[in-house]
């Protein structure tokens, strides 16, 4: 279960993502992420089909306030 605020990425790719939630499009749920570094845009969107290409992440500094 995807939980807002926390930070997934890509399984390949360094690129830390937090999880801002799921939006409606005309063809579906979309999940929404935004880029750690920068904040306030959505940078990518996932099916839930899709969410087996990205895994949490553990190591972000995000607990002492690091992004």
């Amino acid at each position: 279960m995807m939980v807002i605020g926390k930070t997934y990425k890509f399984k390949c790719s360094p690129e830390v993502l937090i999880y801002i939630g799921k939006n409606w499009s005309g063809n579906g749920y979309w999940h929404q992420f935004e880029k750690a570094d920068a904040r306030g845009n959505v940078w990518c969107e996932l099916l839930d089909r899709d969410l087996t290409m990205i895994e949490e992440e553990l190591d972000t500094g995000a607990e002492n306030g690091i992004f």
